[in-house]
């Protein structure tokens, strides 16, 4: 649902706001010597022609030059500007300023209503213009945030697939080796699946949530694995100000499953290591496995990393540092992100 537009951007605070600015900066300095309602009038009657020839020029002459016919453009808003600065002139003459006219050249009075004409015209545009340029950047920017929303919905209908496959392969792991601790294994990828589904959609979750989301995919990894592999978990107890942080959801669980997935081993030790600190409003994921045997290697399509590089630049761009390294023996996953607060 769109948000509601705001009453400071409606048209007609808008327009009343144009109108009450170009009053008070045109009759500034005949404010101070109009006592009577009959003064007032008259430069009301003055103001309100130099404003309506400058909002004709807005809405019937300027989308001349929007559509690029430059010569009708010119020629069409220098002959109402003329025809604005008369109908100016006429009333002045005769009804506001007579006075001022007695002894002045009528061409050259002419030339001065026709001066306020273009001043009017243009201090008009000048608002117009900047309101039109406002509203565009704030269009796309309500854009970018649109598809910025769609990106990470498509990413999440990505990932959920590739998440469920290794799940459920973990499981039927475990049936294959221990059977009797699948009921209790069942339970947990219940957990699992109802944390995905309750949290994946939601744009944040506190960084206890998702903590314990990862602590508990690493159990089932370690009940089908854990006897051949050194698995190591290790972050500090999170108390409440850090459980305070705001993170996206099912952010890192991708580089944890990749580093199961690849270390597998049976030449070299077969290891994955997870460290995971939060300090000074900076959450840091520090991975090291295994690198997997050239004939135990199983075929990647990298959507994972594809997936995370793109939800980070998404959500945390100019915030992240994402770098991975390798060796013969191992293989390190390194990101540093900067959180969210509450």
């Amino acid at each position: 649902m769109a948000e509601k537009e705001k009453w400071y951007h409606k048209n007609i605070f808008v327009e009343l706001v144009c109108f009450l600015s170009m009053y008070v900066l045109t009759m500034l300095h005949e404010m101070m010597q109009i006592d009577t309602f009959i003064g007032f009038s008259k430069g009301l009657v003055f103001f309100l022609i130099l404003y309506a020839q400058a909002q004709f020029h807005r809405f019937f002459i300027f989308p001349l030059f929007l559509d690029k016919r430059y010569l009708r453009y010119a020629v069409f808003g220098l002959a109402f500007t003329m025809l604005g600065a008369l109908t100016l002139f006429l009333p002045d003459y005769y009804w506001i300023e007579p006075e001022l006219y007695q002894n002045t050249d009528i061409l050259l009075s002419l030339t001065y209503c026709c001066a306020l004409c273009i001043i009017s015209t243009s201090t008009i545009m000048s608002f117009f213009l900047i309101r039109k340029y406002s509203l565009e950047l704030r269009k796309r920017h309500e854009a970018q945030l649109l598809l910025n929303e769609m990106n990470i919905k498509l990413l999440h209908a990505q990932m959920n697939p590739h998440f469920f496959f290794n799940t459920f392969n973990n499981l039927y792991g475990v049936s294959l080796t221990e059977p009797q601790r699948v009921p209790e294994l069942i339970l947990k990828l219940s957990n699992l699946m109802r944390y995905q589904l309750e949290n994946g959609k939601k744009s944040n979750v506190s960084i206890c949530e998702e903590v314990n989301f990862i602590e508990n995919y690493i159990i089932m990894e370690k009940e089908r694995i854990g006897k051949r592999c050194e698995i190591a978990f290790r972050f500090p107890k999170l108390r409440d100000p850090v459980c305070q942080h705001k993170i996206a959801p099912m952010l890192l669980i991708t580089l944890v499953e990749n580093a199961f997935k690849h270390s597998l081993t049976i030449t070299n030790k077969w290891f994955v290591h997870i460290d995971i600190t939060v300090a000074h409003n900076t959450l840091k994921l520090h991975i090291v496995n295994s690198i997997a045997d050239e004939s135990l290697k199983t075929y990647s399509t990298g959507i994972g990393l594809v997936n995370i590089r793109e939800r980070m630049e998404l959500l945390y761009k100019g915030r992240y540092h994402f770098e991975t390294s390798s060796t013969t023996q191992e293989y390190r996953t390194c990101l540093t992100l900067k959180l969210n607060p509450y």
